[in-house]
């Protein structure tokens, strides 16, 4: 089966730094906002959409992240509430100190508009702005083995790697703002596949890796694409 896939993939690489950022839960913890460890997939959506001005197709693309950050914190923020009578309602919401996301998006045809996005580039909430560090058209290759670390990964894959986070994230939200929710699982550590560990090993499929990313004991990075419906 493995003969019959591609065995490379044009796609879009974006590197995206910002100063803070915050991807919150759908339900309001009271007291405190808690935040994913990654940006959901329809966070992404919303950052393609907002740089090309226009609701995309949401079929039409795959995409692929790769998220890291250099602290975690709390900070105090507070709503103002004027009904029945004005009051501010205090809350702790969880930030990420220096967060660098690189995008993957096939095929590679959004290189202009991220190139001059139509509207700012922010990643979480609306002041959370981002600037562009890179951006190129790469050619990801088909690998029997690669190391993942700060993925998102389909919540199938989650045994195939050690240590990783169960979310339920918005997947898709569409124009009437209807939310589509799946299973992932978030790696944040770097990890070997397939796994030398698992007595399955051998019937891992092929992964795409990214040749241009950093390697880690002669393994390439791998890349995990993702679909929004």
């Amino acid at each position: 089966m493995s003969e019959l896939l591609p065995k490379q993939l044009r796609v879009l690489k974006v590197v995206l730094a910002g100063t803070v950022t915050s991807f919150r839960y759908p339900h309001f913890v009271q007291g405190v906002q808690p935040s994913y460890e990654m940006p959901p997939p329809s966070t992404i959506y919303g950052l393609i959409c907002a740089v090309t001005g226009s609701f995309e197709p949401p079929e039409a693309f795959e995409f692929g992240v790769h998220f890291t950050y250099e602290a975690k914190f709390l900070d105090l923020e507070h709503i103002h509430l004027s009904v029945p009578y004005r009051m501010a309602n205090p809350f702790q919401r969880e930030l990420f100190y220096n967060p660098v996301l690189t995008l993957y998006l096939a095929p590679e045809r959004y290189y202009s508009a991220f190139e001059r996005p139509f509207y700012p580039l922010a990643l979480g909430r609306s002041q959370d702005l981002m600037t562009r560090t890179h951006l190129e058209v790469v050619t990801l290759e088909r690998a029997n083995s690669a190391y993942f670390e700060h993925a998102l990964l389909p919540a199938e894959y989650a045994p195939r790697f050690p240590r990783t986070i169960a979310a339920t994230m918005a997947k898709f939200i569409d124009q009437r703002r209807r939310a589509a929710w799946a299973q992932y699982a978030i790696l944040k550590d770097r990890v070997l596949y397939p796994n030398a560990d698992d007595m399955f090993q051998a019937s891992y499929p092929p992964v795409w890796v990214d040749p241009t990313a950093p390697t880690f004991e002669g393994f390439a990075r791998g890349v995990m694409l993702h679909r929004f419906i």
